[in-house]
Parts: structure tokens; sequence; C-alpha cells
């Protein structure tokens, strides 16, 4: 009698105390290990926004730098460039004022015929960025704009998640280079540089509640409050070509 007594007491359950005790370190631990999620899962956003915003920016900003710095571009056999100016005659009616800029640049398309007018050969050079082909000596018109939150140049998308284009050109007055709006260039064949900036977002949030923040982007203050990663690219392009003696 006394063995199966033992016995009894030696299979004994867990206490009702003891069930709730485990149960709520398994809320802890769950609670816990859900926290550490959550974080990690934030990160996470954050650096694939990072990343996939750099990546974009930095193949859009290497071929937008590229073109730019043809604008005003002749194709002679000289080695003077002598196009009027590297902005087309419409050039002001791109200034966006308090709003998103857009940028039109020209140049001649390449004709390889010529010998010291830097073709090398063939297709270089004689297509606009929407890859259509221009005849050479021809002019080619590229023009960058954002539209649907998308920047493209000729209607073929760049970069998305596009946020703000702005842009700023360096004009030279006597030996001042002053920075300023399309509206405010008085002689466009003194254009020596162009400045523009993008403000691109995140396609996803990368915090938990709206952060309300000014960015300025070449001069222009930008109002957000979003759960979103905002970058902000600004570069200057030097803009070779011009009129002879200028």
């Amino acid at each position: 009698m006394t063995m199966i007594m033992t016995k009894i007491k030696q299979e004994k359950g867990f206490t009702l105390v003891e069930l709730m005790v485990g149960m709520l370190l398994g809320l802890i631990l769950i609670a816990g290990v859900f926290t550490v999620y959550l974080s990690t899962k934030k990160t996470n956003n954050t650096a694939e926004g990072v990343i996939s915003a750099q990546s974009d920016a930095q193949l859009a900003l290497s071929f937008m730098k590229e073109d730019i710095a043809r604008a005003g571009w002749v194709n002679n056999s000289s080695i003077t460039y002598t196009m009027n100016s590297p902005l087309p005659a419409d050039y002001k009616t791109y200034e966006g004022g308090a709003g998103i800029d857009m940028l039109k640049i020209h140049y001649e398309s390449c004709d390889s015929s010529q010998a010291i007018n830097e073709c090398i050969g063939a297709a270089i050079d004689s297509a606009d960025c929407n890859g259509v082909a221009v005849t050479p000596g021809d002019t080619i018109t590229n023009v960058y704009e954002v539209n649907g939150g998308v920047l493209t140049c000729n209607d073929q998308p760049l970069i998305s998640n596009v946020e703000d284009f702005q842009v700023l050109f360096g004009e030279l007055n006597g030996s001042s280079l002053n920075y300023v709006t399309a509206d405010n260039i008085t002689n466009v064949s003194n254009i020596r540089s162009i400045r523009f900036g993008l403000l691109l977002t995140s396609e996803k949030n990368t915090s938990d509640s709206n952060i309300s923040r000014n960015i300025n982007l070449l001069g222009k203050d930008i109002s957000v409050n979003d759960k979103k990663l905002h970058l902000k690219y600004e570069t200057t392009v030097v803009i070779h070509n011009r009129p002879s003696g200028i």
C-alpha cells in the first residue's frame, strides 16, 4: 500500500499556478522574439530602401551627367564648337517655380565622317535618350522631367520614386559665376555649368510613425511628413561647349 501511494505522488502533474507561470514565461519569450523580428524587419526595410534608391540614382546620375556635358556641342570639323547656346530657345518655359523643374538641352547628332569631332564611329551619340535615331548633323533634344513620380528623359523612365527635381544654371557674369533658375538667366550663351538635384523616397515605410521634417534641395525647402526614407542627391556638370570667344 505504501509503495502505491508513493508512485501516485511521483506521477503528480503541474499545478495551476505552475501552468500559469509557464504560460506567462512563454508569452514573454514570444513577445521578445516578435520585438526582435519587427526591429529586424524595420532595419531591413531601411537598408533595402537605401540600397535600391542609391543603385537607381547612381545609374541615372551617371547617364545624366554624361548627357548634360554634351549640351551645346556642334558636329563640325574644327576644334571650335559654335552652337549659340547649350539650351534651346524655350528653356525658360521649363522653370518650375515653386513646383518641380524640367531640363531641356540640345546638341548635334554625331557625324563620324568628321575627323575632329570626337565621333569615333557610327551610332555613337547619334540618338536621343529615348533611343530614337537622329540624322547625323541634326539636333538631338533631350528633355528631363518628372511624370507620376518617375524621372524621364523624352518619356524614357530613368528613376522611380522621385519626389522633386530642381535645376540651377551657372551663368558667368564678368568674373562671377552665379547659379540661377532658368527664368533669371540674363545671357543663355554664358551658361558654364548646370547643377541639378533629386529627392528620392523609399517604396516601403522605414519608420513606425510619421516624421515631419524639411529638406532643402538646391535652395528649395521641401516639407515631408511620412514614414518613408528620403534621399537627396545634388551634382554639378560643367558645360565645355560654347560659342567661340565666349
